[in-house]
């Protein structure tokens, strides 16, 4: 009796290690607040968020990430720029280094309060001015869109996110059962 509690005992410490592990440094469950990505993802979606792949790829354009903001609580947006990219916005048209953007995962086309811009427009996303007026954008930082862009709180709003406040990359909804998809590339 005595041996199997303890065979039991290691094996919850074992699975109670393995979870702190997976959660801490591989995986972790977001559930999507809000209309800001409709309709890549709805209000109560949720979805598992690799930890563990930026260590190898980085973020890459088109890459849905969750993020810390200072602005609030986790966003889930749309990676649009990276390091060393130029990005403007011209009547709703996004362009990066002068490429127009496809933008197939935008429905909604109503007005929002900047349709129009260029980086050097957006706010500073790290609390001092050394990214206001910059024409591309700095190392370690990433320009994030909402797809429903009219009512996103995104780097139009807050500015341009630093890579190490990111959480990971979305690659799983497995929530509502009846729409799971797999990486959102």
């Amino acid at each position: 009796m005595k041996k199997e509690i303890v065979e039991w005992l290691v094996a919850i410490v074992i699975a109670v290690v393995l979870i702190f592990a997976i959660r801490t440094f591989l995986f972790v469950s977001f559930t999507v607040d809000g209309e800001s990505m409709d309709p890549t993802l709805e209000d109560g979606d949720r979805v598992i968020v690799n930890k563990f792949i930026d260590n190898f790829n980085g973020y890459d354009m088109d890459d849905l990430i969750v993020f810390n903001s200072a602005a609030g609580p986790a966003y889930v947006k749309r990676v649009i720029g990276e390091a060393g990219d130029t990005v403007e916005m011209i009547d709703k048209q996004v362009y990066v280094n002068g490429e127009a953007v496809n933008q197939d995962y935008v429905a909604h086309t109503g007005d929002s309060y900047l349709d129009n811009f260029i980086l050097s427009d957006l706010p500073s996303g790290s609390g001092d001015d050394s990214e206001v007026g910059v024409d591309e954008i700095p190392e370690g930082k990433l320009l994030v869109l909402g797809d429903n862009r009219p009512v996103s709180r995104d780097s139009r709003d807050f500015g341009l996110v630093d890579e190490e406040e990111v959480i990971g990359k979305v690659q799983l909804r497995y929530w509502p059962f009846n729409e799971i998809a797999v990486n959102f590339d």
